[in-house]
């Protein structure tokens, strides 16, 4: 399953484009809470963020190009 890893904070939200394949949702979960931790190091800026666990649905998956994914990856 494709699992989506959106960042919240008081700015607004920073949405994964792209995601990554976790066998089960616990596996994703923690992975959320790896990128937590991480956010948390990072300074007084990051502090204060959330991580949100999404999972893709098939139509999602559908709607995304690689045009889409490209562009989330910074690329033209």
């Amino acid at each position: 399953m494709r699992f989506f890893f959106h960042i919240a904070d008081k700015y607004g939200l920073s949405a994964d484009g792209i995601g990554c394949d976790y066998a089960e949702q616990d596996a994703a979960v923690l992975h959320a809470r790896r990128l937590a931790a991480e956010l948390a190091k990072s300074g007084e800026f990051f502090r204060g963020s959330v991580v949100l666990v999404a999972r893709a649905t098939m139509s999602a998956l559908c709607c995304v190009s690689e045009n889409d994914a490209a562009r989330s990856l910074g690329r033209p």
